[in-house]
């Protein structure tokens, strides 16, 4: 066999094996891009349902503050009107002149 068929055979049989390690990379690396890219969503609604819960319990909170708040309202306006005293109303009404 001359030297140049030789050649030819060993090219072409390198180049028949080389496709399917080239499709494996290629895939291989398709792979880790579609892996990141689920792990990314997966992130994201884990990041959505925390900010979610935290919301939730922030209005809760919310909600108790302002409960909290009126009841000292109240309290504090029956404090004031225990302080005054009787309201006194006058014998004849008061005129501004």
């Amino acid at each position: 066999m001359p030297p140049g068929a030789v050649f030819a055979i060993a090219l072409a049989a390198l180049t028949i094996a080389g496709i399917p390690v080239l499709v494996w990379l290629r895939a291989q690396k398709r792979i880790r891009h579609l892996e990141m890219t689920l792990l990314a969503q997966a992130t994201d609604v884990d990041r959505y349902e925390e900010l979610r819960a935290m919301l939730q319990q922030l209005t809760a909170q919310t909600e108790q503050l302002a409960d909290t708040q009126a009841q000292l309202a109240r309290r504090l306006g029956d404090g004031v009107d225990q302080l005054r005293g009787p309201r006194i109303e006058p014998a004849r009404p008061v005129t501004p002149h």
